[in-house]
């Protein structure tokens, strides 16, 4: 067992705010065990790009300390998971060097919703405001994934778990029959940061440095999902693509 873990568990009575972030792009990208030339995607988005995009926001550069944001509370709801997509990349590197292999994979058309707690209702405000007006570009793991908007879904008055549970379901709602063709129930999966005897994640970031990354590991617990139902769900599939961007 790794012997520096990061454990955050709080009552949920301690936990009084919660950020809640919509990441949801063509593409995304959240490698937490990428070696190498295989650069691989978990299949939810890390802590750790999380607390990046988050220092990014701030216009903090890489070597910069990242310590307050990792108290934040972190949690993830899989609204839905998309596919994974496998990109093979060939770059020259000159007249002198071989060709450069690499394997990219990715999450197609994924939508997550993500959300950070702690008491600090002011601090939350500040990290919505430099969403909002980033200090450098923002994106979903990787540079090539810039995300969708609207990015920032506001503060919560209430826990991490309950914020996750109680927000509406991200999908649109055009998109939604297609999802219940063949199954009335939709679980969405619900990660949030764990306690000893969970599983462990080497996922949280001590330095993002170029000259020395640094990351250590955390505990995850998964918890009961949450369940969508069919209902009453419009059959058409018309819809103004202009209403994505507004």
């Amino acid at each position: 067992m790794p012997s520096a873990l990061i454990s955050i568990v709080q009552k949920g009575s301690d936990i009084l705010y919660t950020l809640l972030l919509r990441f949801s792009a063509p593409l995304q990208s959240w490698g937490s065990e990428s070696m190498y030339d295989r650069r691989d995607t978990d299949y939810i988005p890390t802590k750790s790009g999380v607390i990046g995009m988050l220092a990014a926001a701030l216009g903090r550069k890489r070597d910069e300390a990242v310590d307050d944001l990792l108290k934040l509370e972190f949690g993830i709801r899989v609204d839905r998971p998309g596919a994974r997509l496998e990109d093979f990349q060939i770059t020259y590197m000159g007249e002198k060097l071989n060709a450069n292999l690499a394997n990219k994979v990715y999450l197609s058309d994924a939508v997550f919703l993500a959300g950070l707690a702690c008491g600090d209702k002011a601090f939350l405000e500040e990290l919505e405001k430099a969403l909002k007006h980033p200090g450098y570009p923002l994106f979903l793991g990787r540079r090539s994934c810039p995300p969708t908007q609207p990015l920032v879904l506001g503060i919560r008055e209430t826990d991490l778990e309950s914020a996750l549970r109680e927000e509406e379901w991200l999908v649109p709602k055009w998109q939604r029959s297609a999802l219940f063709r063949f199954q009335n129930e939709i679980p969405l999966r619900i990660v949030v940061d764990g306690s000893c005897n969970d599983a462990v994640k080497k996922d949280v970031p001590v330095s993002f440095s170029p000259f020395k990354r640094e990351y250590r590991y955390r505990y995850v617990r998964e918890l009961k999902p949450k369940i969508v139902t069919g209902g009453n769900i419009p059959v058409s599939t018309e819809h103004d693509p202009m209403m994505e961007m507004g």
